[in-house]
């Protein structure tokens, strides 16, 4: 089976979960979807920089903290913050972390801890964020629109990055992607966001367009750095897990940033 097929299969066999995780309203198949993916992109995450080398099995135990924190905002976002009580059992994990660090190899422990912690900000906390949008009905839509957008924004960067790109965005990180290609990106998200949420907010186009490709730039700088070429191997053609959700991890903090800078406006300014 060539490359290209299994790309094409696996990565519509990737795009089907999201979409019936977002559009079937199902709380089990939701947690279920989301619940693998933040175990997986941590375990990539704790792979890809090496944390626990000697000690597998935490690797195991960062990635379930991840879905539980994934599980907890959802349910407090669900059910108000009178709920935040959930989050005792995961501060306690990271508690539990800084002391276990004591008991570790003093040469490799602050580089390790530094590791774990980043990465449960980077995958739990910006992946837990995706619960904002979803557990509310009104802005449901919303976390659809960055799949679709992020979606859209790969495919035009792919076409108008190979067809016409000549001056390169960023060689020293990624060197195949061009400025021609970011903008073929940021038009096709531009016209997603509009046809999905109205032309009035197609602006959240430009905002996904620019995180996502940040999101990939910065994963790729960290596989650079490591010299590797894919996060793992979990998606035949497409690489691990994080590689596929590395523009999404950016994108939710910075929409979720803006549209409470607008609220807030407009709460000060109209209310």
């Amino acid at each position: 089976m060539s490359n290209l097929v299994k790309r094409a299969i696996f990565g519509s066999l990737y795009v089907g979960l999201i979409l019936a995780a977002l559009l079937l309203r199902e709380h089990l198949i939701y947690m279920v979807v989301f619940g693998i993916i933040a175990f997986l992109a941590t375990w990539e995450w704790s792979n890809l920089v090496s944390t626990h080398r000697l000690f597998p099995l935490r690797r195991i135990s960062d990635s379930i903290a991840a879905v539980y924190l994934f599980w907890a905002t959802h349910e407090i976002a669900d059910k108000g913050v009178e709920y935040s009580f959930f989050l005792i059992p995961y501060v306690g994990y990271l508690l539990y972390i800084l002391v276990r660090s004591i008991y570790s190899e003093r040469q490799a422990m602050p580089t390790d801890l530094a590791k774990v912690y980043f990465g449960q900000i980077y995958v739990g906390l910006f992946l837990s964020i995706a619960n904002i949008f979803y557990t509310d009905a009104a802005t449901s839509l919303i976390l659809l629109t960055i799949f679709v957008a992020i979606w859209a924004n790969d495919t035009g960067a792919y076409l108008a990055g190979s067809t016409l790109g000549r001056h390169k965005l960023f060689p020293s990180v990624s060197p195949k992607k061009s400025w021609e290609g970011f903008f073929g990106g940021l038009i096709a998200a531009v016209l997603s966001s509009g046809l999905l949420l109205g032309w009035e907010q197609c602006y959240l186009g430009i905002l996904i367009s620019i995180a996502a490709t940040w999101g990939d730039l910065f994963e790729s700088m960290v596989k650079r750095s490591v010299g590797v070429k894919d996060s793992g191997n979990i998606i035949p053609g497409h690489g691990g897990i994080l590689d596929r959700i590395d523009s999404l991890l950016f994108t939710l903090p910075a929409v979720a940033f803006i549209l409470w800078v607008i609220d807030t406006y407009q709460h000060l300014h109209l209310g």
